[in-house]
């Protein structure tokens, strides 16, 4: 039959109880002295229940003779068997009252059945039962003893569960009851006195100076009061006394999140990757073993994995320290120091869990001691840290000062000396630049009288180079001999290309002479004229001319440059355009304060190897030009004498395309009015080798 929690067994129990009387064959242990503790562990008799299915009923049989006496201490370790005990007790004095107690706070199912008045009475107790229907709410498993008319006690206590069961049995009076109490009580509130101090502590520094290290420092305090908390039963009784579950979580659970946080803590906290790579990597693999225990305990699937993993995890914490140590981490030596005690505790825990060792203060409260000195030595550690750091940065902070004090002097003794040198140099300069002056006064002087007589000489040979032209070209109509106009056809061209070099000479002349008058630049005008001034060549019929002037460009400049440079652009695509389909592209656009002019054509084109000298001064190139060889090169003086670039982009067969970029003026008080501006030469005649003679005649016909 089943037994109701916190009830009277009646009907058919009497009859159990009738046969169960005897079935304490053994001999009551007596309490005499009410001022000891009576451990009870060699005094009891034990029954393993492999399969659990074991009742009271079944149990409590005379007929049942299982039980055997204990060998000793109750250390049973990590057994799935129920565990059964049955003791026996009488008192000298009947009026003492005694409690019985099983200090072991972890055990997950405590079942107490005493005989009272003839009767059976069932008791709960247990890490996952909540203290409410407990008969005496205690962090341990405590119930108080009655006695019958013959001054016996008799009790069955069935453990249940997947912790350790290693424990004592402790009966003691009342009296010497709630004096352990009363010290436990305050055993455990200065460990976890200290836990908070630290935390609090620690979390002031944090808030003031914002080092990671001590966030996750009090995160490591955080789930050590936890795991310690529940762990004794002080959380169940005070925190969530009617939530047991709270303890699985708080308890078991947080050991995995502790393994991670003391990882990542021990790396930065040790600087461990500049130390020890090996460390490094064993420590990073405890941060997924973390992760890893906790989804194993959780699930239930392995509820011992999270201890586990502690006490492998806090050996490779040890071993960290000692490595970096001797590494030359001196930091280490506190580390050291805080996980000994609570390596040696762990390692007592954990042997008396396993039940290789009995259940006693050391090997139950030695890892408590050992975590709170761990704290406070890591605290010490932290702020030691913290004082070598900022000692170093001092020292840093001094060094640089001093480097830079010496650096500014230094630097002081070179200026000076730099001064005495360039105040000494400025006054040779000066002497040498009086000289200079007057040499280039001299100089400037001999150069304008070159220019003007240079001038005078095109010039003068100007008219001559004309007649003689002309009069080759008459030759050409009136001579028929067929080898004689093949003698006057060579020098005609001869002559022609004589005319376009003197020409171009008196343009080159007029480039570098003075300044030149501004004006605004009306560049749709200003191309069609220059388009049409080319209009008898020979191609110019098959030339499609495309123009993409941009409307309202407000640009103000020489109008003799920009003549010359849209004249020898345009003139060289005409030049070089093909025969089938040519055409020219002619853009004019504002970019960058300034204007761009672009012309393309899709002629010959030019070979790569002589692109870097089409600008220079005579250079025809080898396809047998006849020109003079002097229209780029003006091009390239007026792009200069305008300040402004020039690029040229070509490929063989496929075309042309020169990019023309001038900078806008910068005081609109150095243009000249238009009206100053004279728009042709005496003559008002168009000069056939394509110069910046000052001709410009209004376009027609032209569409943009």
């Amino acid at each position: 039959m089943s037994v109701p929690p916190h009830g009277q067994l009646t009907v058919s129990v009497a009859i159990v109880f009738l046969l169960a009387c005897s079935s304490f064959a053994q001999s009551p242990y007596i309490l005499r002295d009410s001022d000891v503790v009576h451990r009870m562990d060699k005094h009891v008799e034990v029954y393993l229940d492999p399969t659990g299915a074991a009742t009271f009923e079944d149990v409590a049989a005379p007929v049942f003779q299982r039980f055997e006496p204990s060998k000793g201490n109750l250390t049973f370790g990590y057994i799935k068997s129920v565990i059964w005990l049955k003791v026996t007790t009488k008192v000298s004095t009947p009026k003492t009252e005694w409690h019985l107690e099983i200090p072991a706070p972890f055990l997950e199912y405590v079942d107490f059945y005493q005989l009272r008045d003839s009767s059976w009475h069932h008791s709960q107790a247990g890490y996952y039962r909540p203290h409410h229907i407990r008969e005496i709410s205690h962090t341990g498993h405590v119930i108080s003893l009655h006695f019958g008319a013959d001054s016996v006690s008799r009790v069955f206590v069935r453990i249940a569960g997947s912790s350790p069961k290693t424990f004592p049995l402790l009966i003691m009076e009342k009296d010497r009851f709630i004096g352990k109490l009363r010290y436990e009580d305050i055993g455990y509130g200065i460990f976890f006195g200290i836990l908070a101090v630290m935390f609090f502590f620690n979390f002031f520094i944090y808030a003031t100076l914002r080092l990671t290290n001590y966030l996750l420092y009090i995160c490591t305090i955080v789930c050590t009061f936890l795991i310690f908390a529940a762990a004794s039963g002080y959380a169940g009784k005070f925190l969530w006394p009617q939530s047991p579950d709270f303890n699985f979580y708080a308890g078991r659970l947080t050991l995995g999140i502790l393994t991670i946080f003391l990882a990542i803590f021990t790396m930065r906290f040790l600087e461990v990757r500049k130390y020890s790579r090996v460390m490094y990597y064993m420590l990073a693999s405890l941060v997924v073993l973390g992760v890893v225990a906790f989804i194993l305990v959780a699930t239930g699937a392995m509820s011992s994995a999270g201890n586990n993993l502690v006490a492998v995890s806090t050996i490779i914490y040890m071993t960290t320290g000692i490595v970096c140590r001797a590494e030359g981490n001196k930091t280490a030596n506190y580390f050291i120091a805080a996980w000994t005690v609570y390596l040696i505790g762990g390692l007592l825990l954990s042997l008396r869990n396993s039940g290789v060792l009995d259940f006693n203060f050391w090997t139950t409260h030695l890892v408590e001691i050992g975590a709170a000195l761990e704290t406070i030595i890591i605290a010490l550690a932290l702020g030691d840290r913290y004082r070598r750091y900022k000692l170093e940065k001092e020292e840093a902070q001094a060094l640089a000062l001093r480097v830079q004090r010496e650096a500014t002097e230094e630097l002081e003794m070179k200026v000076k000396e730099r001064t005495e040198e360039l105040t000494n140099a400025y006054e040779e300069l000066n002497e040498t630049l009086k000289k200079n002056k007057l040499q280039t006064k001299v100089i400037e002087d001999k150069n304008a009288e070159l220019d003007a007589f240079f001038y005078r000489i095109s010039h003068d040979l100007k008219g001559p180079i004309s007649s003689l032209l002309a009069l080759a070209s008459l030759a050409k109509i009136d001579i028929r001999d067929p080898l004689a106009q093949t003698y006057f056809e060579r020098q005609y061209r001869q002559v022609e290309r004589m005319n376009d070099i003197v020409t171009g000479l008196i343009k080159l002349t007029r480039l570098t002479s003075g300044n030149l008058p501004r004006q605004k630049i009306d560049f749709d005008k200003l191309v069609d004229e220059c388009i049409l001034s080319f209009n008898g060549a020979a191609n110019f019929p098959n030339i499609t001319f495309r123009k993409n002037i941009q409307p309202g460009l407000e640009f103000h400049s020489e109008w003799v440059l920009q003549n010359a440079i849209l004249q020898n652009l345009i003139e060289n695509a005409i030049k070089y355009a093909r025969d089938e389909s040519p055409f020219v592209d002619i853009l004019v656009a504002e970019q960058a304060g300034g204007v761009m002019i672009e012309v393309a054509d899709n002629g010959q084109g030019i070979d790569p190897e002589l692109q870097p000298r089409i600008f220079e001064m005579f250079f025809r190139g080898t396809d047998g030009s006849d020109g003079s060889g002097l229209g780029l090169y003006i091009l390239k003086r007026s792009v200069d004498r305008l300040n402004g670039t020039i690029e040229v982009t070509s490929t063989p067969g496929i075309g042309s395309r020169f990019t023309v970029r001038l900078p806008a003026l910068l005081e609109a008080s150095l243009f000249f009015k238009p009206a100053d501006v004279p728009r042709r030469d005496g003559t008002g005649e168009l000069d056939s080798g394509g110069g910046i003679l000052d001709y410009s005649p209004h376009s027609k016909g032209i569409s943009p």
